[in-house]
């Protein structure tokens, strides 16, 4: 008896349920390489996974997208989770995904340069957004694992370099699912909450550990947290070694936690050495400078004195000389000569006889007093 005739449409939904109701295609695991990426700006992701032989082509919905640890891109070795289930307009089959990941140390160092590249391009390391690090802050939060060494190795140097600063820990999951969601939530609710507006610098981080381990500060929801968080971010993931992709968009690298802590805070200790060190110097330069200033004065008064010697010399010359002349010019050392000197009753000097009127008063200046007499008979003899 012959079945009867059904749609294309129901043979694919009955295809379908089929499929979905297989224990081991309900739930697959494929490994194999990436090909034909495709983005949607539904935020669906299509592409196809293939070995040397064969392929399979892939819908990963935006729900799960969502929650993709790793930068897709053509050639990247992944590991896939998800079911199979029929495209039901085009009659084929597909490997609906559920989670990506990928796998081996080559493939994560290709997904970490997929994002690197892509992130570098949208601006997310530009040195021009960088934050610079307060010299000298008030208060550091640390946005660690409550329980790691790292929060353990930072206190140790920030305490002991500086006990003048408050310390703020903020606990978070640093590694496995869920980890970079984690830590980028709590990155901002310490920007846009106002009881944290006071915090000067940020050390997010973690200590060493394999390449899986750190990979949460390699996710993309965690490098856009740092960049658009408010307070500068010292980033301090692994060992020197290690570099993530948080390093290059927070504003400060540190290469290991103890080293974060360094960058965060000075050491009082060097900046009273150095402020000793200073004080010394500067004594020592103002001694000198006091010397130097004393032996300058010493030199311009012994210069002084000598001018002023020098100069009361000549004065004391010149009075000699001054002295001289009017003693040798004094009327009263030509009186003592032997001569006189003739005036008028005004006290002005004759000097001629033809200035002698007969009938006149006049005063004879001798060396021992004074002859006054009136001129009566005139009788002037001329010296020729």
């Amino acid at each position: 008896m012959a079945l009867k005739p059904v749609t294309v449409s129901q043979l694919n939904e009955y295809i379908s349920r089929v499929l979905m109701t297989d224990p081991l295609l309900g739930n697959v695991t494929v490994t194999g390489e990436i090909s034909n990426l495709k983005y949607h700006s539904s935020g669906h992701v299509y592409f196809s996974i293939n070995d040397e032989n064969s392929k399979i082509n892939c819908f990963f919905p935006a729900s799960y997208v969502r929650n993709l640890s790793y930068e897709l891109g053509d050639g990247l070795e992944v590991v896939i989770n998800g079911y199979i289930n029929v495209y039901k307009k085009g009659g084929t089959y597909t490997l609906f995904v559920r989670t990506v990941t990928v796998a081996g140390e080559g493939n994560l160092a290709m997904a970490f340069q997929l994002l690197k590249d892509r992130l570098s391009k949208e601006g997310l390391f530009d040195p021009a957004h960088k934050k610079p690090i307060p010299e000298f802050p008030h208060k550091i939060g640390i946005v660690t694992s409550r329980t790691g060494a790292a929060v353990q190795d930072i206190l140790k140097i920030i305490t002991s370099r500086n006990n003048l600063v408050d310390i703020i820990i903020f606990p978070v999951q640093v590694q496995g699912e869920g980890a970079a969601q984690d830590i980028a939530d709590t990155l901002d609710m310490i920007s846009q909450n106002d009881e944290f507006s006071d915090i000067d610098t940020l050390i997010v981080g973690r200590g060493g550990g394999s390449t899986e381990d750190l990979w949460a500060f390699n996710e993309e929801v965690l490098a856009r947290a740092i960049y658009r968080c408010t307070i500068p971010v010292i980033s301090a993931v692994g060992h020197e070694i290690d570099f993530s992709i948080s390093d290059f968009v927070a504003d400060r690298r540190a290469e290991t936690p103890t080293a974060a802590a360094e960058l965060a805070v000075p050491d009082l200790r060097e900046i009273r050495l150095s402020l000793e060190k200073h004080k010394t110097d500067l004594l020592s330069r103002l001694n000198a400078k006091v010397k130097t200033d004393a032996l300058m004065i010493e030199n311009c008064m012994l210069e002084i004195r000598n001018t002023m010697e020098r100069r009361l010399a000549e004065y004391s010359h010149k009075l000699e000389t001054m002295k001289l002349f009017l003693e040798e010019n004094n009327p009263s050392s030509v009186l003592k000569k032997g001569y006189g000197i003739l005036e008028d009753m005004s006290g002005n000097v004759v000097s001629s006889v033809n200035h002698i009127k007969e009938g006149e008063r006049y005063v004879l200046a001798l060396k021992d007093g004074r002859i006054i007499f009136t001129v009566n008979n005139t009788e002037v003899e001329k010296i020729l």
